[in-house]
């Protein structure tokens, strides 16, 4: 059985018993499946055009009628031709913004990249090694997301069998995203790249089973820093990089992120908070780095949102009420596709301060949705989803203080990092309770420190013992092992009163 999409030449090959959406991960087809295939998200949507199929498991399609159908739940019985929107393929990038602007044309003796394999965004930065120059970066949707928008998803996914596959996804990935540079630049020496991501993305990043993570002791392959040929994994560059990890689930964004905003080095109580599918948390205090990473889940990356996406062109990232019109803005200025974290944090603070919803999130009215733009609105659902993200960063937060003798109060600064963390406002956060209000002047928007530190580690020799130090001085601070986090989360899934 051979599939065929609309406007696109060539086929796939469809094996018995596969579902149309594994028929496509094996084509090298990206599309949205936060649930992971089961069923659950509607994010790969179909049309199905022509030919006949069973479909199995699975709620109920919203869209059925319009004849839009879940991928993971068709099963083939002839050959089909679909219709696929929002897909990127094998060889394709995504237009994500870039935050240096790109010289082209310059001939580069020494290359190095810095590599920060996010859950949701892969970011990818250009180095001139002789200079330290950062002269160029990508970013794209990260193409392992078709195995689902989390970081237990995916353990479960190599549960299930999938590490290969998984490997494969971002290997091609960083490949081709290096090849894009090779294009742009004169590139004489492609040295190095350093990698900086979760623990469980920096086990697939180099074909490391990461099922361990996903049951307790919670035990991964690795935590150290590794440094491999860059011809073990087929990628074009003489020597590649990871740094280290603190714990299964406190990984090298969070060490690249203390060494990049210099945490330690100043004489106060710091906060370093990378908002994102996992939440990972650091708290400097006293010589100690108290870590913790809570599951906030992927909603302030975009996924599990009705109409939510990445941080890409296109994205909502800003909205307000101005003189009583709804406003807003996407990234780039492009055209609205879907709602990213920012959007979603400043949405849901318009709806609470214009008494759509109530402090438990219920709406107020009769409503089904708070429409944004054509084709995009917040649902209950949506609202939900939130909730559940913004308790588990600020549960976390108050429990690492609790772990180290603090109040939220005690805390002088503040670094927020990560996609959210650049674009996020202050004021929709603190609105929402996904922030304490004493954060409002202590506050630091970083942007992405896991990417600045792994191109610091190109370019700064005493960096591999910085990061041995704060690995020495971490404490990881188990959320679920303590009783408390689950009555701070119960209590902060309520929306503060104002």
């Amino acid at each position: 059985m051979t599939i065929r999409i609309e406007g696109r030449e060539g086929s796939y090959r469809a094996e018995e018993g596969e579902s149309l959406l594994d028929t496509l991960r094996r084509g090298g087809i990206s599309m949205d499946a936060p649930c992971g295939g089961h069923g659950r998200c509607g994010k790969c949507r179909v049309r199905i055009l022509s030919g006949s199929f069973k479909r199995v498991g699975g709620t109920k399609d919203l869209s059925a009628d319009a004849g839009w159908l879940r991928a993971c739940t068709v099963y083939p019985s002839s050959d089909l031709t679909i219709d696929l929107p929002q897909a990127l393929f094998a060889g394709e990038a995504a237009d994500n913004p870039a935050d240096v602007s790109p010289v082209t044309g310059k001939t580069i003796g020494r290359a190095g990249f810095a590599l920060d394999i996010g859950t949701t965004t892969v970011f990818l930065r250009l180095l001139d090694l002789d200079t330290g120059e950062a002269l160029d970066t990508l970013s794209a949707l990260n193409d392992q997301r078709i195995y689902g928008a989390d970081v237990m998803s995916r353990i479960s996914a190599a549960r299930e069998g999938k590490t290969e596959a998984l490997f494969r996804r971002i290997n091609s990935q960083v490949r081709d995203m290096l090849s894009r540079f090779e294009h742009t630049w004169d590139l004489k020496k492609k040295e190095c790249l350093a990698v900086a991501g979760n623990t469980t993305m920096l086990h697939l990043f180099v074909n490391a089973d990461p099922s361990p993570l996903g049951a307790v002791p919670f035990t991964p392959v690795f935590l150290a820093a590794r440094e491999l040929p860059g011809s073990s994994l087929s990628l074009p560059v003489e020597t590649a990089v990871l740094l280290p990890s603190i714990s299964a689930f406190v990984g090298a964004d969070i060490s690249a992120g203390i060494a990049a905003t210099g945490m330690m080095e100043a004489d106060k109580i710091s906060l370093l908070i990378d908002i994102g599918t996992n939440g990972e948390i650091a708290l400097f205090h006293k010589g100690k780095l108290f870590c913790c990473s809570t599951a906030a889940g992927p909603a302030l990356e975009g996924a599990g949102i009705s109409c939510g996406t990445g941080g890409i062109a296109g994205a909502v990232n800003r909205i307000e009420k101005r003189d009583g019109s709804l406003c807003f803005s996407t990234i780039s200025g492009s055209p609205p596709v879907g709602i990213c974290g920012s959007g979603l944090v400043d949405a849901i603070a318009v709806m609470l301060e214009e008494g759509v919803i109530d402090e438990t999130g219920a709406f107020t009215g009769d409503e089904a949705s708070f429409p944004i733009t054509d084709g995009i609105a917040i649902t209950r659902g949506d609202v939900r989803q939130f909730q559940l993200a913004k308790s588990a960063i600020i549960s976390g937060i108050k429990i690492l203080c609790k772990a180290a003798g603090l109040t939220v109060d005690a805390v002088e600064q503040v670094y927020l990092a990560g996609g959210l963390g650049f674009y996020i406002s202050l004021d929709s956060a603190i609105r929402t309770g996904l922030l304490p209000p004493c954060f409002r002047d202590r506050s630091a928007v970083c942007g992405n420190t896991s990417l600045e530190g792994a191109a610091r580690r190109l370019t700064d020799p005493v960096f591999p013992a910085l990061c041995n130090d704060i690995i020495t001085k971490s404490v990881t601070v188990e959320l679920t092992a303590d009783p408390a986090f689950m009555e701070e989360f119960a209590e902060n899934m309520l929306f503060p009163e104002m």
